[in-house]
C-alpha cells in the first residue's frame, strides 16, 4: 500500500500571501457611500442616510467593478491606498499613463481605457485573458516592455550623469579651496621674507 505525502504546513498568513500575490495590478480606491437607512428613515419620516467607507476594485483589462464597505481585511490588504484615503491625499494609480505616450493611437488609449488600462504597466501585467480583447495586444505589450526598458536605461544614465556632476562639483570645490590655500601660504611666505 503507497503511502501518501503529508500536506505542507502553510501557515494562514502564507495563503493570504499566495492568495493577494497579484494586489499590486489591481486599481483599488476608498471613498465615502451613503447608504440609505431604513430604520432610521421610518423612525424619522424622512430619507436618511449613512456614510459609509467603501472601496471599489477594479482589475484592468475587466469591465468589472467591485464595490463593498470596508472591513479590516480591506485595510490590511490594502495598507497603502487606506492610508491616502485616511490622510484625505489623492489616490492615484502609480505608473505612466497610457495618454503620455506617444506610440499609442487615440483609439487604443480610448480602448484600454474603456477596459480600466491606464497605465504602461498595466499593459505589461495583463493576463493572457485580457490579451484576446484587444487586437495586437501581444504588439502593444511588446512596444511597452521595450518602452520600459528604454525608460529604465535611461534612468540609470541620468543617475550616473547625476553622480559625475555631484563629482565634479566636488572637484571643482575641492580646487577652489586649494588655490585659496596655496594663495594664503604665498601671502605667509612673502611676508616671513620681508
Amino acid at each position: 500500500m503507497a503511502e501518501l505525502s503529508p500536506m505542507p504546513d502553510i501557515t494562514l498568513h502564507e495563503a493570504e500571501q499566495r492568495k493577494y500575490a497579484q494586489d499590486n495590478k489591481l486599481w483599488v480606491t476608498f471613498y465615502k457611500n451613503a447608504i440609505f437607512n431604513e430604520m432610521k428613515s421610518n423612525e424619522a419620516g424622512r430619507h436618511i442616510y449613512d456614510e459609509i467607507d467603501y472601496i471599489k476594485i477594479i482589475t484592468p483589462g475587466s469591465r468589472d467593478v467591485f464595490a463593498t464597505e470596508v472591513t479590516p481585511s480591506y485595510q490590511q490588504r490594502f495598507p497603502d491606498q487606506w492610508a491616502k484615503y485616511k490622510a484625505q491625499e489623492k489616490q492615484s494609480i502609480s505608473g505612466t499613463p497610457i495618454d503620455t505616450v506617444p506610440w499609442l493611437t487615440v483609439s487604443q488609449v480610448q480602448e484600454l481605457k474603456y477596459f480600466n488600462i491606464l497605465t504602461v504597466e498595466q499593459i505589461l501585467g495583463a493576463s493572457d485573458t485580457v490579451a484576446q480583447k484587444f487586437q495586437g495586444f501581444h504588439m502593444l505589450r511588446a512596444r511597452a516592455k521595450t518602452f520600459m526598458d528604454a525608460a529604465a536605461n535611461e534612468a540609470e544614465k541620468t543617475k550616473l550623469n547625476s553622480m559625475l556632476a555631484e563629482r565634479d562639483s566636488q572637484i571643482k570645490t575641492l580646487s577652489e579651496s586649494v588655490a585659496s590655500l596655496s594663495a594664503k601660504l604665498d601671502q605667509l611666505l612673502a611676508k616671513e621674507k620681508k
